[in-house]
């Protein structure tokens, strides 16, 4: 915390960093939902500098959600959210690379649910993504979703009547549906 806001710090090597940094505040000024990057720290006196981003007022990791909010459908909600989230940063030529639900952060209104990304050191920036960036995009995004699906239902934290690997494809049809 520092002035009243608090920042996440984020430590990674060097050419990772910047690349980042520079993704993240491009994406940013273009409107994008993604966190926003503040500033990169190269010379602190550690081998890795530090990629700090401003922390996004009441934004829940997904895990949250599930203990928070047992009354709703928790996954579908997600599912929406991640695809609507995908169509937006595929329209703008944002390739993720790394589309999972322990790298974004969401915020709930009612029932509904907005995804930011987190983590964007496998992004890449065109002018247009073709079919095939988004369905490579989009197939790393089910298999990721999926596993983090598993991983609570692991540790007890998944409803029953969830099953992460019929879930997780719908993201393809969810993306189809959306109108960015």
């Amino acid at each position: 915390q520092y002035d009243h806001q608090f920042y996440a710090l984020k430590e990674l090597p060097n050419r990772q960093a910047e690349r980042e940094y520079r993704l993240l505040r491009t994406v940013n000024d273009r409107g994008l939902p993604v966190v926003a990057a503040v500033a990169l720290v190269n010379e602190r006196g550690g081998p890795d500098p530090v990629l700090i981003t401003r922390h996004l007022h009441y934004a829940l990791p997904f895990r949250l959600l599930f203990r928070e909010r047992p009354d709703i459908d928790v996954a579908a909600a997600l599912i929406e959210s991640i695809a609507t989230l995908l169509a937006r940063l595929h329209t703008a030529g944002f390739y993720w690379g790394d589309c999972s639900l322990s790298n974004a952060l969401f915020r709930r209104d009612e029932l509904h649910l907005s995804a930011y990304a987190l983590d964007t050191e496998t992004g890449e920036l065109h002018d247009q993504m073709t079919a095939g960036q988004r369905q490579t995009d989009i197939d790393v995004a089910i298999v990721n979703v999926a596993g983090g699906l598993a991983d609570l239902a692991a540790a007890g934290e998944l409803p029953d009547s969830v099953d992460p690997f019929e879930v997780a494809p719908q993201l393809g049809t969810a993306y189809a549906d959306t109108r960015v």
